[in-house]
């Protein structure tokens, strides 16, 4: 039996019905009836399933015209194996690997190209949606090695069009445009299943290739782009591949401005550009905090490199200076230097250098703000405070002048005040701890600052009551922020003793809080001597405490040096409280 355009005429006539329904028809389906179109699609291919199976069954199997309609056949069946999953019922996996196995013994023929790479692909993902990350791969590894072979081979993959009509009317180009848009999305699932797959390197160099895909190829939606280009920096910059995270994120921001002028400022309806607006703002916040965390990056990093740098290891060698990473895949045809050159892609040497990095992270986050206000996005107010505090505490460490020093890690703990002053500490538990340990470091910090210079003062002079008061008070300060992060674990202060809920992430900070009040305490200055024992107890308190807690196996390697500190102050401090209480007794 001879295929013409007539025997095929009704059976396009229902696939391209069915595909109106999916494509457009559903955009108005009712709330009630979300899938109203897609079943009326369904029952549509099923009539073609039903005449393509006829048609099938009056031809030589291993003719040429018998591949053409055995691929129609299986693009049918993976239509509606699609549709199957999309209205979450079963037997969409049992259609598409019926399909997969309809056109299997004409593997590598032009005509099942593109039918084969997508159901593989539509597998790939059902896989993957199942958290079946293994098989997953399997598929999208088979539809990847189609697409290579396809391109070694330079074969010429069909459309469904093209298989409806004779060979005069396949239309040049739009197979390997198809095959092109297949495999992207095979790339795209590839990078999330090595994702899951812990294999973060393959995930990585999978999205950048997806990216640049859709750019070379112009499919993309102009947000989801970004996005995706702006999450794929974070991958980047902590490995230190900061040339490659600055180009994702400058790409990331040039798409967005793309955003407004090609899509945002074209749209005549009020209501329409208003919610595109606010998709607009909404989005640049995100990524301004992605800018963000790469400054803060830039800055963490310095910061450890020069204070790694004069420290021998364990061999008594000077480590080698970290270098940033310069090699990157750069993506064409972006003219991205205005956004580069904004901040830079090296590590900081000088106060200047990591000013530069501050003031542009904080300026994205000062925009951030704008989106993410208190009385709107609370939590993500707060952590935009929170990174906020975290570059003036790192700009802080390039500081020479102590003054200058102060100044800045007072700024970090104005953010942080604000946080907690703001929050509901019951329904913002986490960030509010955060907050108080943060506050409590931050205090102690500008504590060690003025201890220092009242060892210059008394070298020369006698200090100032001023001088006193300061130090006492950030004393204070410090310690009421730890109590409050203590306390906030349901920890009472008189006995210290934890619960038997606490795991050994929640433990490290506690211990730590404990350890700076002891520490704390023993600062405060005081002629008071009623006072001084007090504090001296109280500090003996939380070290013993600190040493208690340390028994736990868990615990010991991480405070090997606050260990020693604490025992050896133990030892002291019931000498002083002796001494005191004598003192006392005297007078």
């Amino acid at each position: 039996m001879k295929v013409t355009k007539e025997n095929l005429s009704d059976i396009r006539e229902d696939y391209e019905k069915a595909h109106r329904y999916i494509d457009e028809e559903s955009k108005n389906d009712p709330p009630t009836e979300p899938f109203r179109s897609h079943y009326t699609a369904r029952d549509l291919l099923n009539s073609a399933l039903r005449k393509v199976k006829t048609l099938s069954e009056a031809l030589d199997q291993d003719s040429e015209v018998a591949t053409t309609v055995r691929c129609i056949h299986a693009n049918i069946l993976k239509d509606i194996g699609k549709i199957t999953i999309f209205v979450e019922e079963p037997r969409g996996e049992v259609l598409l690997k019926e399909a997969l196995e309809l056109i299997e013994k004409d593997s590598g023929k032009e005509p099942t190209i593109n039918v084969h790479i997508e159901i593989l692909n539509q597998l790939g993902i059902m896989a993957c949606n199942l958290s079946n990350f293994a098989e997953s791969k399997q598929y999208l590894d088979q539809a990847k090695d189609i697409y290579c072979e396809t391109k070694e081979l330079d074969r010429q993959p069909l459309t469904m069009a093209d298989l409806f009509g004779t060979k005069e009317e396949v239309e040049k180009g739009k197979g390997l445009k198809l095959l092109e848009s297949n495999h992207t999305l095979t790339l795209y699932y590839l990078a999330q299943v090595f994702g899951f797959l812990d294999n973060l390197a393959d995930s990585a160099r999978y999205c950048h290739m997806t990216l640049r895909r859709q750019l070379e190829y112009n499919e993309f939606e102009h947000v989801d782009w970004a996005l995706n280009a702006a999450t794929l920096s974070q991958f980047y910059f902590p490995k230190n591949h900061l040339s490659q995270a600055r180009h994702l994120l400058a790409a990331s921001t040039f798409m967005l401005n793309r955003y407004e002028t090609e899509v945002v400022e074209k749209i005549t309806n009020p209501a329409e550009r208003a919610e595109k607006e606010e998709t607009l703002r909404y989005r640049m916040a995100d990524v301004g905090r992605c800018w963000a965390k790469y400054g803060l990056h830039i800055l963490c990093a310095s910061k450890e490199r020069l204070s790694a740098d004069d420290e021998p290891n364990e061999h008594g060698e000077i480590a080698a200076p970290l270098t940033p990473v310069k090699k990157m895949d750069r993506f064409v045809g972006l003219d991205l230097a205005a956004y580069e050159g904004q901040v830079t892609d090296e590590f900081c040497l000088t106060f200047d250098d990591a000013k530069l990095v501050m003031l542009n992270s904080l300026s994205w986050l000062n925009k951030a703000k704008e989106y993410y206000t208190k009385e709107t996005e609370a939590s993500q107010y707060a952590k935009i405070l929170q990174d906020i505090a975290s570059l003036y505490k790192h700009l802080a460490f390039f500081e020479e002048d102590d003054g200058n020093q102060c100044k800045l890690f007072k700024r970090g703990a104005d953010q942080l005040e604000e946080i907690v002053e703001i929050l509901n500490a019951t329904y913002y538990q986490t960030i509010c701890r955060e907050a108080w340990y943060e506050l409590g470091l931050t205090y102690s910090n500008m504590l060690n600052v003025k201890l220092s210079q009242l060892d210059e003062m008394q070298a020369k002079d006698r200090p100032t009551p001023h001088a006193l008061n300061k130090i006492n008070h950030l004393s204070e300060k410090s310690i009421r922020n730890f109590k409050k992060f203590i306390e906030s674990y349901k920890i009472e202060l008189d006995t210290l003793e934890l619960p038997e809920t606490i795991d050994a992430d929640e433990m490290q900070p506690i211990l730590y809080a404990f350890f700076h009040i002891g520490r704390l305490y023993y600062r405060i200055i005081t002629p008071d001597k009623r006072l001084k024992l007090q504090n001296t107890e109280n500090s003996l308190f939380y070290y013993s405490r600190f040493v208690e807690c340390c028994q736990d196996e868990r615990m010991r390697p991480l405070f090997a040096q606050e260990l020693g500190v604490c025992k050896e102050m133990i030892s002291l401090l019931p000498l002083k409280v002796e001494k005191l209480k004598n003192e006392m007794a005297e007078g």
